[in-house]
Protein backbone atom coordinates (compact mmCIF):
# COMPACT_ATOMS: atom_id res chain seq x y z
CA UNK A 1 0.00 0.00 0.00
CA UNK A 2 1.35 3.30 -0.80
CA UNK A 3 2.02 5.42 2.83
CA UNK A 4 0.04 8.14 1.03
CA UNK A 5 -2.88 6.56 1.05
CA UNK A 6 -3.47 6.16 4.51
CA UNK A 7 -4.56 3.43 6.50
CA UNK A 8 -8.15 2.19 5.86
CA UNK A 9 -8.05 2.98 2.17
CA UNK A 10 -8.96 0.47 -0.30
CA UNK A 11 -6.65 0.58 -3.34
CA UNK A 12 -9.12 -0.68 -6.61
CA UNK A 13 -6.55 0.87 -9.46
CA UNK A 14 -2.76 -0.68 -10.22
CA UNK A 15 -0.26 0.56 -7.62
CA UNK A 16 2.64 1.38 -9.71
CA UNK A 17 3.63 4.94 -9.74
CA UNK A 18 2.06 7.64 -12.26
CA UNK A 19 5.72 8.09 -13.25
CA UNK A 20 5.58 9.56 -16.80
CA UNK A 21 6.92 7.59 -19.60
CA UNK A 22 6.74 4.23 -17.75
CA UNK A 23 3.91 1.72 -19.04
CA UNK A 24 1.89 -0.81 -17.34
CA UNK A 25 3.27 -4.54 -17.26
CA UNK A 26 0.92 -5.76 -20.28
CA UNK A 27 0.30 -2.50 -22.46
CA UNK A 28 2.41 -3.23 -24.55
CA UNK A 29 2.09 -6.72 -25.59
CA UNK A 30 -1.79 -4.98 -25.75
CA UNK A 31 -1.03 -2.73 -28.46
CA UNK A 32 1.10 -5.48 -30.35
CA UNK A 33 -1.84 -7.06 -30.43
CA UNK A 34 -4.12 -4.29 -31.63
CA UNK A 35 -1.88 -3.61 -34.37
CA UNK A 36 -2.08 -7.15 -35.72
CA UNK A 37 -5.64 -7.67 -35.64
CA UNK A 38 -5.53 -3.90 -37.44
CA UNK A 39 -3.38 -5.05 -39.83
CA UNK A 40 -5.12 -8.23 -40.38
CA UNK A 41 -8.64 -6.81 -41.14
CA UNK A 42 -6.52 -4.21 -43.76
CA UNK A 43 -5.74 -7.33 -45.42
CA UNK A 44 -8.90 -9.18 -45.37
CA UNK A 45 -10.51 -6.07 -46.23
CA UNK A 46 -8.40 -5.35 -49.44
CA UNK A 47 -8.39 -9.17 -50.39
CA UNK A 48 -12.21 -9.18 -50.17
CA UNK A 49 -12.19 -5.76 -52.36
CA UNK A 50 -9.75 -7.17 -55.05
CA UNK A 51 -11.89 -10.90 -54.85
CA UNK A 52 -15.25 -8.59 -56.08
CA UNK A 53 -13.28 -6.30 -58.51
CA UNK A 54 -11.91 -9.57 -60.01
CA UNK A 55 -15.16 -11.47 -59.67
CA UNK A 56 -16.73 -8.07 -61.52
CA UNK A 57 -13.92 -7.99 -64.20
CA UNK A 58 -14.17 -12.02 -64.92
CA UNK A 59 -18.23 -11.87 -65.25
CA UNK A 60 -17.99 -8.99 -67.94
CA UNK A 61 -15.03 -10.71 -69.86
CA UNK A 62 -17.13 -13.91 -69.13
CA UNK A 63 -20.60 -12.66 -70.84
CA UNK A 64 -18.43 -11.08 -73.64
CA UNK A 65 -16.77 -14.68 -74.45
CA UNK A 66 -19.64 -16.48 -74.40
CA UNK A 67 -23.03 -15.42 -75.94
CA UNK A 68 -26.49 -16.96 -75.39
CA UNK A 69 -27.43 -20.25 -77.59
CA UNK A 70 -31.07 -19.42 -77.86
CA UNK A 71 -33.13 -16.31 -78.08
CA UNK A 72 -33.15 -13.35 -75.29
CA UNK A 73 -37.27 -12.36 -75.04
CA UNK A 74 -38.68 -9.35 -73.63
CA UNK A 75 -41.13 -9.75 -71.03
CA UNK A 76 -41.56 -6.46 -70.09
CA UNK A 77 -38.52 -4.94 -69.29
CA UNK A 78 -36.72 -8.11 -68.38
CA UNK A 79 -35.25 -10.66 -71.08
CA UNK A 80 -35.76 -14.13 -70.56
CA UNK A 81 -33.44 -16.49 -72.71
CA UNK A 82 -35.07 -19.34 -74.57
CA UNK A 83 -33.56 -21.96 -76.08
CA UNK A 84 -35.66 -23.81 -79.16
CA UNK A 85 -35.23 -26.39 -81.66
CA UNK A 86 -37.27 -28.57 -83.81
CA UNK A 87 -40.91 -27.99 -85.71
CA UNK A 88 -43.70 -29.40 -84.93
CA UNK A 89 -47.07 -29.83 -82.34
CA UNK A 90 -47.35 -29.82 -79.80
CA UNK A 91 -44.37 -27.81 -78.11
CA UNK A 92 -42.77 -29.32 -75.27
CA UNK A 93 -41.84 -27.18 -73.08
CA UNK A 94 -38.81 -27.87 -70.60
CA UNK A 95 -38.68 -26.01 -66.80
CA UNK A 96 -35.02 -26.97 -65.50
CA UNK A 97 -34.00 -28.02 -61.90
CA UNK A 98 -33.30 -25.57 -59.16
CA UNK A 99 -30.20 -23.06 -60.29
CA UNK A 100 -29.68 -25.31 -63.56
CA UNK A 101 -29.76 -23.79 -67.00
CA UNK A 102 -30.80 -24.47 -70.41
CA UNK A 103 -26.99 -26.18 -71.40
CA UNK A 104 -27.71 -28.81 -69.18
CA UNK A 105 -30.51 -30.34 -71.66
CA UNK A 106 -28.63 -29.38 -75.00
CA UNK A 107 -29.00 -33.17 -75.56
CA UNK A 108 -32.05 -33.83 -74.97
CA UNK A 109 -33.41 -31.25 -77.24
CA UNK A 110 -31.33 -32.48 -80.04
CA UNK A 111 -32.58 -35.64 -79.80
CA UNK A 112 -36.28 -34.80 -79.23
CA UNK A 113 -36.10 -31.84 -81.89
CA UNK A 114 -36.85 -34.61 -84.43
CA UNK A 115 -40.01 -35.32 -82.86
CA UNK A 116 -41.48 -31.83 -82.08
CA UNK A 117 -40.68 -28.19 -81.31
CA UNK A 118 -38.89 -28.80 -78.04
CA UNK A 119 -37.62 -25.46 -75.76
CA UNK A 120 -35.58 -24.78 -72.46
CA UNK A 121 -35.18 -21.80 -71.03
CA UNK A 122 -33.20 -20.13 -68.25
CA UNK A 123 -35.52 -18.74 -65.09
CA UNK A 124 -34.98 -15.56 -63.50
CA UNK A 125 -31.45 -14.64 -62.73
CA UNK A 126 -30.22 -18.16 -64.11
CA UNK A 127 -28.26 -18.73 -67.05
CA UNK A 128 -28.54 -15.72 -69.39
CA UNK A 129 -31.24 -14.66 -68.35
CA UNK A 130 -32.44 -11.35 -66.72
CA UNK A 131 -32.98 -11.38 -62.58
CA UNK A 132 -36.16 -11.19 -60.90
CA UNK A 133 -36.92 -7.85 -59.27
CA UNK A 134 -38.77 -8.55 -55.54
CA UNK A 135 -39.79 -11.48 -54.45
CA UNK A 136 -39.71 -14.44 -56.95
CA UNK A 137 -42.20 -17.45 -55.70
CA UNK A 138 -43.42 -20.33 -57.64
CA UNK A 139 -46.47 -18.24 -58.87
CA UNK A 140 -43.81 -15.43 -60.38
CA UNK A 141 -42.31 -18.07 -62.00
CA UNK A 142 -45.01 -19.98 -63.86
CA UNK A 143 -46.29 -16.13 -64.68
CA UNK A 144 -42.52 -15.75 -65.86
CA UNK A 145 -42.40 -18.81 -68.25
CA UNK A 146 -46.66 -17.93 -69.96
CA UNK A 147 -44.99 -14.22 -70.19
CA UNK A 148 -41.96 -15.70 -72.14
CA UNK A 149 -44.00 -18.20 -74.61
CA UNK A 150 -46.23 -15.67 -75.72
CA UNK A 151 -43.58 -13.05 -76.15
CA UNK A 152 -41.41 -15.97 -78.23
CA UNK A 153 -44.60 -16.81 -80.72
CA UNK A 154 -44.41 -20.60 -78.85
CA UNK A 155 -48.30 -21.22 -79.56
CA UNK A 156 -49.86 -23.37 -77.23
CA UNK A 157 -50.66 -26.57 -75.88
CA UNK A 158 -47.94 -27.53 -75.25
CA UNK A 159 -46.19 -30.92 -73.18
CA UNK A 160 -44.79 -29.44 -70.28
CA UNK A 161 -41.60 -30.94 -68.89
CA UNK A 162 -40.75 -30.25 -65.26
CA UNK A 163 -37.46 -31.75 -63.48
CA UNK A 164 -37.13 -31.34 -59.71
CA UNK A 165 -38.13 -27.72 -58.71
CA UNK A 166 -39.21 -27.65 -62.46
CA UNK A 167 -42.26 -30.16 -61.82
CA UNK A 168 -43.93 -28.05 -58.85
CA UNK A 169 -43.31 -24.83 -61.46
CA UNK A 170 -45.09 -26.80 -64.17
CA UNK A 171 -48.03 -27.71 -62.15
CA UNK A 172 -48.51 -24.34 -60.47
CA UNK A 173 -48.28 -23.11 -64.33
CA UNK A 174 -50.94 -25.92 -65.54
CA UNK A 175 -53.21 -24.60 -62.67
CA UNK A 176 -52.51 -21.37 -63.60
CA UNK A 177 -53.00 -21.83 -67.20
CA UNK A 178 -54.78 -25.33 -68.03
CA UNK A 179 -56.05 -24.63 -71.63
CA UNK A 180 -52.25 -24.23 -72.37
CA UNK A 181 -51.23 -27.50 -71.73
CA UNK A 182 -52.06 -31.11 -72.97
CA UNK A 183 -49.48 -33.29 -71.29
CA UNK A 184 -47.42 -33.45 -68.44
CA UNK A 185 -43.64 -34.71 -68.27
CA UNK A 186 -42.43 -34.85 -64.37
CA UNK A 187 -38.62 -36.39 -64.00
CA UNK A 188 -37.66 -37.03 -60.49
CA UNK A 189 -40.26 -34.22 -59.53
CA UNK A 190 -39.92 -32.43 -56.40
CA UNK A 191 -42.84 -32.57 -54.39
CA UNK A 192 -45.12 -29.05 -52.80
CA UNK A 193 -45.08 -30.84 -49.31
CA UNK A 194 -41.38 -31.75 -49.62
CA UNK A 195 -39.74 -29.51 -47.27
CA UNK A 196 -41.86 -31.04 -43.88
CA UNK A 197 -42.59 -34.33 -45.07
CA UNK A 198 -38.52 -35.04 -45.31
CA UNK A 199 -37.44 -32.70 -42.64
CA UNK A 200 -34.28 -32.22 -42.59
CA UNK A 201 -33.58 -34.56 -46.12
CA UNK A 202 -35.89 -31.99 -47.80
CA UNK A 203 -32.79 -29.45 -47.15
CA UNK A 204 -29.62 -31.76 -48.31
CA UNK A 205 -31.52 -32.52 -51.27
CA UNK A 206 -31.68 -28.80 -52.32
CA UNK A 207 -27.70 -28.33 -50.61
CA UNK A 208 -26.74 -31.56 -53.12
CA UNK A 209 -28.38 -29.74 -55.91
CA UNK A 210 -27.18 -26.44 -55.51
CA UNK A 211 -23.67 -26.32 -53.61
CA UNK A 212 -21.59 -25.77 -57.13
CA UNK A 213 -23.03 -23.01 -58.14
CA UNK A 214 -22.43 -21.70 -54.70
CA UNK A 215 -19.29 -21.48 -55.16
CA UNK A 216 -18.32 -18.27 -57.10
CA UNK A 217 -16.48 -15.22 -55.36
CA UNK A 218 -12.87 -13.91 -57.31
CA UNK A 219 -10.98 -16.53 -54.92
CA UNK A 220 -13.00 -19.41 -55.39
CA UNK A 221 -12.40 -18.34 -58.90
CA UNK A 222 -8.70 -18.61 -59.01
CA UNK A 223 -9.27 -21.65 -57.32
CA UNK A 224 -11.44 -23.46 -59.99
CA UNK A 225 -8.92 -22.25 -62.80
CA UNK A 226 -6.35 -23.87 -60.95
CA UNK A 227 -8.12 -26.91 -61.01
CA UNK A 228 -8.50 -26.93 -57.27
CA UNK A 229 -12.97 -26.59 -56.87
CA UNK A 230 -15.18 -29.52 -57.48
CA UNK A 231 -17.35 -30.10 -59.92
CA UNK A 232 -15.74 -27.68 -62.44
CA UNK A 233 -13.00 -30.45 -63.40
CA UNK A 234 -13.52 -31.62 -67.23
CA UNK A 235 -15.33 -34.87 -66.37
CA UNK A 236 -18.04 -33.18 -64.62
CA UNK A 237 -18.78 -30.37 -67.09
CA UNK A 238 -18.37 -33.26 -69.93
CA UNK A 239 -21.63 -34.84 -68.28
CA UNK A 240 -23.15 -31.59 -67.59
CA UNK A 241 -23.64 -30.56 -70.98
CA UNK A 242 -22.24 -30.84 -74.88
CA UNK A 243 -18.16 -29.91 -75.99
CA UNK A 244 -18.93 -26.79 -77.36
CA UNK A 245 -20.86 -24.80 -74.13
CA UNK A 246 -18.52 -26.58 -71.55
CA UNK A 247 -16.72 -23.23 -71.02
CA UNK A 248 -20.01 -21.00 -71.06
CA UNK A 249 -21.36 -23.86 -68.12
CA UNK A 250 -18.17 -23.34 -66.23
CA UNK A 251 -18.51 -19.40 -66.32
CA UNK A 252 -21.94 -19.88 -65.84
CA UNK A 253 -21.32 -21.39 -62.56
CA UNK A 254 -19.19 -19.07 -61.28
CA UNK A 255 -20.84 -15.89 -61.95
CA UNK A 256 -22.33 -13.62 -59.01
CA UNK A 257 -25.94 -13.02 -60.92
CA UNK A 258 -26.66 -17.28 -60.92
CA UNK A 259 -25.11 -17.66 -57.35
CA UNK A 260 -28.26 -15.06 -56.13
CA UNK A 261 -30.25 -16.94 -58.41
CA UNK A 262 -29.45 -19.79 -56.86
CA UNK A 263 -29.96 -18.78 -53.44
CA UNK A 264 -33.36 -16.92 -53.73
CA UNK A 265 -34.59 -20.15 -55.28
CA UNK A 266 -33.40 -22.54 -52.34
CA UNK A 267 -35.79 -20.00 -49.91
CA UNK A 268 -38.47 -21.17 -52.62
CA UNK A 269 -38.49 -24.52 -52.05
CA UNK A 270 -37.14 -24.81 -48.83
CA UNK A 271 -40.57 -23.92 -47.51
CA UNK A 272 -43.78 -25.64 -47.61
CA UNK A 273 -45.80 -24.90 -50.62
CA UNK A 274 -49.10 -26.69 -49.92
CA UNK A 275 -50.32 -29.87 -51.89
CA UNK A 276 -50.34 -30.60 -55.37
CA UNK A 277 -53.66 -29.69 -57.18
CA UNK A 278 -55.08 -32.68 -59.08
CA UNK A 279 -54.97 -32.71 -63.08
CA UNK A 280 -58.06 -34.51 -63.64
CA UNK A 281 -57.05 -36.55 -66.91
CA UNK A 282 -54.18 -34.77 -67.97
CA UNK A 283 -51.79 -37.02 -69.93
CA UNK A 284 -49.21 -37.55 -67.34
CA UNK A 285 -45.84 -38.97 -66.89
CA UNK A 286 -43.77 -39.15 -64.28
CA UNK A 287 -40.16 -40.27 -64.55
CA UNK A 288 -38.69 -41.11 -61.21
CA UNK A 289 -34.60 -41.99 -61.08
CA UNK A 290 -34.29 -45.52 -59.53
CA UNK A 291 -30.59 -46.00 -59.58
CA UNK A 292 -29.49 -48.37 -57.31
CA UNK A 293 -27.09 -45.99 -55.74
CA UNK A 294 -30.81 -43.52 -55.87
CA UNK A 295 -32.00 -46.29 -53.55
CA UNK A 296 -29.69 -46.84 -51.25
CA UNK A 297 -30.71 -43.01 -50.59
CA UNK A 298 -31.48 -42.52 -46.87
CA UNK A 299 -34.48 -40.94 -47.84
CA UNK A 300 -35.48 -43.05 -50.83
CA UNK A 301 -38.79 -44.19 -49.26
CA UNK A 302 -40.40 -40.83 -47.94
CA UNK A 303 -38.88 -39.49 -52.17
CA UNK A 304 -40.52 -42.74 -53.51
CA UNK A 305 -43.98 -41.82 -52.00
CA UNK A 306 -43.92 -38.65 -52.52
CA UNK A 307 -43.21 -39.61 -56.41
CA UNK A 308 -46.36 -41.88 -55.91
CA UNK A 309 -48.66 -39.06 -55.01
CA UNK A 310 -46.92 -36.97 -58.10
CA UNK A 311 -48.04 -40.22 -60.15
CA UNK A 312 -51.87 -40.17 -58.86
CA UNK A 313 -52.74 -36.54 -60.11
CA UNK A 314 -54.21 -37.85 -63.30
CA UNK A 315 -56.26 -40.18 -64.15
CA UNK A 316 -54.23 -41.02 -67.14
CA UNK A 317 -50.85 -41.38 -66.10
CA UNK A 318 -48.12 -43.53 -66.83
CA UNK A 319 -45.41 -44.20 -63.89
CA UNK A 320 -41.69 -45.14 -64.78
CA UNK A 321 -38.22 -45.75 -63.35
CA UNK A 322 -34.91 -44.60 -64.57
CA UNK A 323 -32.62 -47.85 -63.44
CA UNK A 324 -29.28 -46.03 -64.32
CA UNK A 325 -30.17 -42.79 -63.31
CA UNK A 326 -29.30 -40.55 -60.34
CA UNK A 327 -31.62 -37.03 -59.47
CA UNK A 328 -30.06 -35.71 -62.71
CA UNK A 329 -31.94 -37.75 -65.21
CA UNK A 330 -31.51 -35.85 -68.17
CA UNK A 331 -28.13 -35.59 -67.31
CA UNK A 332 -27.05 -39.62 -66.28
CA UNK A 333 -28.93 -41.28 -69.27
CA UNK A 334 -30.43 -38.58 -71.73
CA UNK A 335 -32.22 -41.38 -74.22
CA UNK A 336 -34.75 -42.17 -71.46
CA UNK A 337 -36.13 -38.51 -71.23
CA UNK A 338 -36.13 -38.22 -74.97
CA UNK A 339 -37.93 -41.62 -75.10
CA UNK A 340 -40.27 -40.50 -72.58
CA UNK A 341 -41.11 -36.91 -74.37
CA UNK A 342 -41.82 -38.79 -77.79
CA UNK A 343 -43.75 -41.39 -75.92
CA UNK A 344 -46.27 -38.43 -74.19
CA UNK A 345 -45.86 -36.35 -77.01
CA UNK A 346 -47.59 -39.36 -79.09
CA UNK A 347 -49.88 -40.18 -76.71
CA UNK A 348 -51.35 -36.36 -76.54
CA UNK A 349 -51.32 -36.16 -80.37
CA UNK A 350 -53.71 -39.61 -80.29
CA UNK A 351 -56.00 -38.09 -77.87
CA UNK A 352 -56.22 -34.78 -79.82
CA UNK A 353 -57.15 -36.87 -82.93
CA UNK A 354 -59.99 -38.72 -81.68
Amino acid sequence: MSPALGRGVEVTGPTWPATDGIAPVGAAGDDTRVRVTTRAAAVIATAGIASAAYQHAADAADRRRYPPPGRLVDVGGRRLHLLAMGEGTPAVVIVPALGSNVLEWVRVLRGASAETTVCAYDRAGLGWSDPQHGTAGIDAMADDLHALLKAADIAPPYVIAGNSMGGVVARRFQARYPEDVTGMLLIDSSHEDQARRLGDGAWGVLWRAARRRMRVLGLRRVAAHLGLVGGLDAASLAWETVPEYEGAAKALTLSTKERRAVAREMLVLGRPLGQPQSLGALPLAVLSAGSASRRRWPIWAPWAQLQDELAALSSDSAYMYAVNAGHNVHLDDPGVVVQAIRDLVDRCRRDRAQ
